[in-house]
């Protein structure tokens, strides 16, 4: 695999470029660049296969090097300081981030995880949306990028009726479109979208609010649906649940 890194930080690239070095077997660094326009160069140079970027750099966001390429051959992991916004889009858009200071196996796991990332499929979308969020923290998400084995799905939120969890994986229910399945855990959901009118009913269950028809109280108390699907609502979120009910109101 061949590695270009992008960062503004000439130590945090030397850092990057001996673990890698240690840590990651058949790999080649290509190039280092550390601002906007001599990434987008050193990448047409180069063609790599993976891009290690930064976010803030002085000529530019880390967004509009990705913004340069319509259709690229390469995968990126994004490489930040603690920005809470800018991982919230990242997160959104359903791509990889690592935190600095990096850790050396976690590196390394994201080498491993961009080799068979499917980075081309909804591209264009993945990164207007996640340069809009980056822009723009204030305002709620509208649309979730869901990366399965097979397809990279954009999806409405407001779309979303409910989360399910299954062990490692993530059922997702829409109004208008199929099951789509993924394979991360509710909780990394739960986080992303709890600003976004979702309520966490249960240890198995997170749900859209502005798809709740009611709440019954029999059966141990069930948040139904306005598609009619019953969700159980478990006894320690009962009483935050129905207040979330009122501030709906």
């Amino acid at each position: 695999m061949r590695i270009v890194i992008i960062d503004d930080e000439i130590q945090a690239c030397s850092a990057l470029q001996n673990m890698i070095k240690f840590y990651c077997r058949e790999v080649e660094i290509v190039g280092m660049a550390h601002g906007v326009t001599d990434g987008i160069a050193l990448i047409k140079e180069t063609s790599p296969d993976l891009v290690l970027l930064d976010i803030q750099m002085p000529d530019g966001l880390g967004f509009d090097v990705l913004k340069a390429f319509k259709l690229p051959e390469f995968r990126v992991v994004f490489v930040t300081a603690y920005e809470q916004y800018a991982i919230r889009a990242i997160r959104f858009a359903a791509f990889d981030y690592l935190l600095k200071p990096v850790n050396p196996d976690e590196l390394a796991d994201a080498v491993t995880r961009a080799e068979t990332n499917l980075m081309q499929r909804n591209y264009e979308s993945r990164v207007q949306m996640m340069a809009e969020a980056a822009c723009n923290p204030a305002p709620p998400m509208r649309r979730l990028v869901l990366n399965t084995a097979e397809s990279v799905y954009v999806a409405w939120i407001d779309d979303i009726v409910r989360c399910e969890a299954d062990q490692n994986y993530t059922h997702f229910y829409f109004g208008s479109r199929d099951k789509i399945t993924v394979s991360r855990t509710l909780k990394d959901f739960d986080e992303m979208l709890a600003g976004c009118g979702f309520f966490r009913v249960h240890q198995s269950h997170l749900i859209n609010m502005a798809w709740v028809d009611r709440y019954d109280k029999g059966c141990g108390g069930m948040a139904v649906l306005k598609n009619k699907v019953k969700v159980p609502v478990s006894t320690r979120k009962r009483e935050m649940f129905i207040d979330a009910l009122r501030r709906l109101i």
